[in-house]
């Protein structure tokens, strides 16, 4: 299988030079096994899916420690919560930097773990699925943060494939690496792996078919403002059962929830998050859509697509500097919207999503409202559009009071 080089790979060379630990947790399936041992093949490697290996950690967990050369790579750690302990012990008498890799599907379950165990002792990565920059084999790894000198600097590849084949077959590396590969044959099984394995303990699921309804509903919501209420109706659950499932998909990174914009501004702002999926294959599946074709002509092209931007500047700034970065979307009682706002120290970056081409000046029209909060600096923003064909489609273009056109690819 093609490998395909990773930005956040930089990233995990730094905690292992400064932690004994470093944790790396993610979604399944999106590379955080390949990446360690790709980047560490001397490492020796456990994984807790082998039965006798777990029994080993959770009978003799200071031997079985012991015993692993070091550094060493413990897959799907969240199996054997009670290691955590025997990891700290261990850290703190060795005190070698770089000793341990742990990986993890399970970050909900993980956390609690490591914020009694593991303080100040490991650095946790989050990981998520293929950029279109890695996808694109392009080696710019800066956080997209949309200055006049990051658009300069920006000279990005062209994408492999159409944009809505990319979203449909979404950004998990098994599926970019073989072409050929089902793409819907495929999540269909990843999604009853991920109900199965994952969800059924964490979520207390007692009945996966009211689970699997309330994951093909909450995939309607996508790109919406979730209203958690009206979801527990069309589910036939509870009001309590939806926001706990909803936390344990958030805290999966399965989705991703993109809260409003406040800054004590006198207007009235709407008060409830945004639900985006981070995986555009799994949201695809979930939705029926079966080809990128079909997605393109959907209904819900419009939020997919929107969905794969967001997704794209979290990625940016995870893999370069491994925190979320504050992001937020505007909506006040008048009608005035802004997609994506990205607040960097005092300033802040409007960025519109249109799936469209090409941008108009009517587009940006309502950034000017960020212009009201006190205290921050509005800077440009920019529109954000699908890559149309043509050399003079990929470049940015200017647009008024300050504004750009930015085709995806600069992302």
């Amino acid at each position: 299988m093609d490998y395909i080089p990773r930005h956040i790979a930089p990233l995990l060379h730094r905690s292992a030079q400064t932690f004994p630990v470093t944790m790396v947790t993610g979604p399944r399936q999106v590379g955080k096994t390949t990446l360690l041992s790709r980047e560490h093949p001397c490492a020796e490697y456990v994984t807790f899916d082998r039965l006798d290996a777990l029994e080993a950690a959770r009978e003799e967990p200071e031997r079985f420690l012991r015993s692993l050369g070091k550094p060493a790579i413990i897959d799907e750690v969240q199996y054997c919560p009670d290691l955590f302990r025997y990891i700290k012990m261990q850290a703190d008498a060795s005190k070698e930097k770089g000793a341990l890799f742990l990986t993890g599907s399970q970050r909900f379950q993980m956390m609690q773990g490591v914020d009694e165990s593991l303080a100040g002792r490991a650095a946790i990565v989050e990981m998520l699925g293929l950029s279109l920059r890695e996808m694109a084999r392009d080696g710019f790894d800066e956080p997209f943060v949309p200055t006049e000198d990051f658009i300069r600097a920006r000279r990005p590849r062209p994408l492999r494939e159409d944009v809505w084949q990319i979203a449909f077959r979404g950004d998990l590396p098994e599926l970019a690496a073989e072409p050929s590969m089902d793409a819907s044959l495929y999540y269909a099984s990843y999604i009853e792996t991920y109900l199965n394995r994952d969800v059924r303990d964490l979520a207390h699921v007692g009945d996966l078919s009211k689970f699997r309804r309330f994951l093909r509903i909450a995939a309607t919501y996508h790109g919406r403002i979730l209203n958690k209420t009206a979801l527990a109706s069309e589910c036939d659950l509870s009001f309590q059962t939806v926001e706990r499932w909803l936390g344990v998909l958030e805290a999966s990174s399965v989705i991703y929830l993109l809260r409003p914009f406040s800054a004590n501004m006198k207007k009235r702002l709407v008060k409830s998050p945004k639900l985006y999926f981070l995986n555009s294959g799994v949201l695809v599946s979930l939705l029926g859509i079966e080809s990128g074709d079909a997605l393109a002509r959907s209904d819900q092209a419009g939020a997919v697509f929107e969905g794969l931007v967001v997704a794209e500047v979290i990625k940016s700034f995870l893999n370069r500097t491994g925190s979320m970065p504050d992001l937020y979307y505007y909506r006040d009682s008048n009608g005035k919207e802004i997609d994506l706002v990205i607040e960097r120290g005092k300033d802040l970056f409007p960025v519109e999503v249109k799936k469209a081409e090409r941008a108009r000046s009517s587009d940006a029209r309502a950034f000017k409202v960020l212009d009201e909060v006190k205290g921050r600096r509005r800077r440009g923003g920019v529109v954000v559009c699908s890559p149309a064909p043509g050399p003079d489609a990929a470049r940015p273009l200017p647009l008024p009071d300050g504004a750009w056109s930015l085709p995806i690819t600069y992302l």
